[in-house]
C-alpha cells in the first residue's frame, strides 16, 4: 500500500513538473513572439534604395515655371551622400556608368535617411568623414566653376553641364522596394536683358529734366522728348555657391572666401574697367562694358544674401550692403527737338520682391516702364547710388556734413 502511494506521489510531482515546464515554455514563447513583432527597424541592415533623378528640371520664373535647354538641362556626372537619422554620415556612391532611365541603385543600411546627389559637380568622396548632414552642407563648396568676368555668361563649359543638386529624405526598409524621386535645381540663376515697356513715359520732375537736358530753369521740356534704351551690365555677382540648397535661403550663410565682384572705374567715372557681366574675350559685344539692349544672352548669377550693415530689429531702417546687391546699372539717352542726345545712367537692385536675395535656379525678368527719375551722369554715380533699404520698411535718408568754420574778423583800434 506504501508503495503505490509512493508510486502515485512520484506520478503527481512528475505531471506538476511537467505543467510548470509548460507554462514557463509557453510564457516564454509568448514573450519571444511579442518581442519580434514589436521590433524596431534596426539601422544597419543592408537594403537596396533606387533613386530616380528627374533629368528635365525647370527654371523658376517670376510668373511659373519654364523648361531649361538641352545644355541647361544635361547631366554630365551625379554623386550620391547618404546620412543617416541622427544625422550622421553613412555613404557615398558614385555611379560608373550614367544611367539612361537616371535611375539608380545602390545598398544602403536600412533606416530614416536623408540622400543628397550632386549633379555635375564632381565633388568627390568627403574625407575625413562628415560630421554632420549640417556640418557638410555648411561646407560643401561647389568649385569647378567659380564665375568670374570671364566665364558668367550663356556660354558655361558644355563639357562640365550645369552644376544642380537635390536633397530628399525616405524611411528604407529591408526586404521592401525603396524608391526615393529627386528633381534636381540649378545652382545658378540666369538674368535676361532687360525690356522696355512699350507704354512706358517720362515722368520725371520738370525742373531736374530742364538741368539735365541743358535748357535753362525758364525752358520747356520738348513735348516729343522720348528716352532710348542703350545698353546695361550686371554687377556685383558673388563668385562662389554652396553645392546644396537652403530652403528660401534661410541659415544661408556666405563662404568665408567668396566676395561680390566689385565694379571698377576710371577716376572720372565714365569708364568701366572691370564688371562682372563682360566677358574677356567678348569686348567686341560691348561698349564700355556695356552689353548692348538687343543681347539675347543671359548673365548667369549664384544665389546670393546681401550682408545686412545696419537695422534688421524693427528700431532702425536695415540697410543692406549695397556692394553685395545685385543689380543691373541701365544706360538711356533722352532726345528731342532741341536735345541731341543726353545720356544718363540708373542702377536697379534685383530683386524687391526677394528683399534684394537671388535664388538659385530662377530667371529674373525685368521690364522698365516710366522714367521717374534722371539718373546719374556717369556709371560710377548709379553705381554707388544708395543706400539700399528694406523693402518693406518705410525709411528717409538724410545726408549729414561737417560745414566749415564760420570765420568772423574784426578790426579793432587799441
Amino acid at each position: 500500500m506504501t508503495n503505490v502511494t509512493n508510486t502515485n506521489f512520484r506520478i503527481m510531482r512528475i505531471k506538476n513538473l511537467w505543467a510548470v515546464a509548460i507554462t514557463v515554455c509557453t510564457l516564454l514563447s509568448c514573450s519571444d513572439s511579442d518581442n519580434s513583432m514589436n521590433e524596431p527597424i534596426v539601422q544597419g541592415k543592408k537594403a537596396a534604395i533606387t533613386v530616380k533623378i528627374k533629368g528635365s528640371t525647370v527654371t523658376r520664373a517670376q510668373t511659373g515655371e519654364e523648361a531649361g535647354s538641352a545644355d541647361e538641362n544635361a547631366i554630365k556626372s551625379l554623386e550620391f551622400f547618404v546620412f543617416n537619422s541622427d544625422g550622421s554620415y553613412q555613404k557615398y556612391f558614385k555611379p560608373e556608368v550614367l544611367a539612361t532611365n537616371n535611375q539608380y541603385t545602390f545598398l544602403v543600411d536600412a533606416g530614416n535617411l536623408t540622400v543628397l546627389t550632386a549633379v555635375n559637380q564632381n565633388l568627390g568622396e568627403p574625407s575625413p568623414a562628415p560630421a554632420s548632414l549640417t556640418d557638410f552642407k555648411k561646407n560643401s563648396l561647389y568649385k569647378e566653376l567659380l564665375l568670374d568676368g570671364s566665364n558668367s555668361r550663356a556660354d558655361i563649359s558644355t563639357s562640365t553641364g550645369f552644376a544642380m543638386a537635390a536633397e530628399g529624405t525616405i524611411n528604407v526598409v529591408e526586404g521592401e522596394t525603396n524608391t526615393l524621386n529627386l528633381s534636381v535645381r540649378r545652382l545658378l540663376s540666369k538674368i535676361e536683358s532687360p525690356k522696355v515697356d512699350p507704354s512706358n513715359q517720362i515722368t520725371a520732375p520738370k525742373d531736374d529734366l530742364l538741368k539735365i537736358l541743358g535748357l535753362g530753369e525758364n525752358g520747356t521740356v520738348p513735348s516729343d522728348l522720348k528716352w532710348t534704351f542703350d545698353g546695361y551690365m550686371v554687377i556685383n555677382g558673388i563668385n562662389q555657391s554652396r553645392a546644396f540648397e537652403y530652403k528660401e535661403l534661410e541659415d544661408w550663410t556666405r563662404f568665408a572666401t567668396a566676395t561680390n565682384f566689385k565694379t571698377t572705374f576710371s577716376m572720372d567715372g565714365e569708364t568701366v574697367e572691370s564688371v562682372y557681366s563682360v566677358k574677356k574675350d567678348d569686348a567686341d559685344e560691348t561698349t564700355n562694358g556695356f552689353l548692348p539692349a538687343i543681347y539675347d544672352k543671359p548673365v548667369y548669377v549664384y544665389e546670393n544674401v546681401p550682408t545686412t550693415l545696419q537695422g534688421g530689429n524693427g528700431s532702425v531702417a536695415t540697410v543692406f550692403d549695397k556692394d553685395e546687391v545685385v543689380a543691373f546699372i541701365v544706360r538711356g539717352t533722352f532726345s528731342g527737338t532741341g536735345v541731341s542726345g543726353v545720356t544718363r545712367y540708373w542702377r536697379v537692385n534685383l530683386l524687391k520682391d526677394d528683399a534684394w536675395k537671388i535664388y538659385r535656379n530662377s530667371i529674373y525678368r525685368i521690364t522698365m516702364k516710366d522714367i521717374k527719375t534722371v539718373g546719374w551722369s556717369t556709371p560710377k554715380e548709379a553705381e554707388e547710388e544708395g543706400p539700399v533699404v528694406s523693402p518693406t520698411e518705410s525709411s528717409i535718408s538724410i545726408n549729414i556734413e561737417v560745414a566749415q568754420w564760420d570765420v568772423r574778423t574784426q578790426d579793432v583800434d587799441l
